[in-house]
């Protein structure tokens, strides 16, 4: 028992340091994220996952998007996930010489691989994405993402923490990249239902214009 509680303590402080450090550091922007997500299963492979977002941005002082989201996975095999996701954003744009409410949506394309450990629970997901304007013209974001997961097993621990880090490449553009380093917490509830918990700390490099961070914390409820 000792032990396990130890093994707790050792994570909520990595937390805790994790947050501190990243929150402080220059240039940083606090947002904060929300989303209800509704989920769907047709049969064993084939599932579809229905969300609504809102997100806040500068510190949590300016409305910075409002999403609707669709997504279908299918799995061919147990450990293998494809999908595709559509999104529309309804997002405010208020740096720049045009700024306003912009009307975009976005797909994405991803598949992922999961592989399990005596301590660990892996995957690795690839996704290419493509963010389009419905407002502006030849406005548009390609993506390359990157992101492998691990989810550590802790006896007696049903509450387990994920460690994840996601690295995002833009095709075409402003040759922007960017890294995610991040850890979540998902608490099961009662009927299909689930409560998750993340926050993340995001470094962007920019080819063209100063670099900036970004401090995420992000709440999503799911059910069945």
């Amino acid at each position: 028992m000792y032990i396990i509680n130890s093994k707790k303590i050792v994570y909520i402080l990595f937390t805790v340091f994790f947050f501190l450090s990243s929150i402080y550091s220059q240039d940083n922007d606090f947002r904060g994220w929300s989303e209800i997500e509704y989920n769907l299963d047709i049969d064993e492979s084939i599932s579809l996952a229905f969300s609504q977002h809102f997100r806040l941005k500068e510190d949590l002082n300016t409305v910075d998007s409002y999403i609707t989201e669709s997504e279908i996975t299918y799995s061919p095999q147990k450990k293998i996930k494809l999908s595709g996701q559509l999104r529309y954003y309804y997002r405010n744009d208020n740096s720049g010489g045009v700024q306003g409410f912009e009307n975009l949506y976005r797909y994405r394309f991803a598949i992922e691989k999961k592989f399990n450990t005596n301590y660990l629970n892996f995957d690795l997901r690839v996704a290419y994405q493509n963010r389009v304007s419905l407002d502006r013209k030849d406005r548009f974001k390609k993506r390359l993402r990157i992101r492998p997961s691990a989810e550590i097993k802790i006896k007696d621990w049903t509450n387990k923490p994920k460690l994840f880090y996601e690295y995002f490449d833009e095709i075409r553009g402003k040759d922007q990249k960017a890294h995610r380093y991040g850890i979540s917490f998902k608490k099961n509830l009662k009927q299909n239902q689930s409560f998750t918990l993340r926050y993340f700390f995001q470094k962007y490099d920019e080819a063209s214009n100063l670099d900036y961070n970004n401090n995420v914390i992000s709440l999503k409820y799911s059910f069945n």
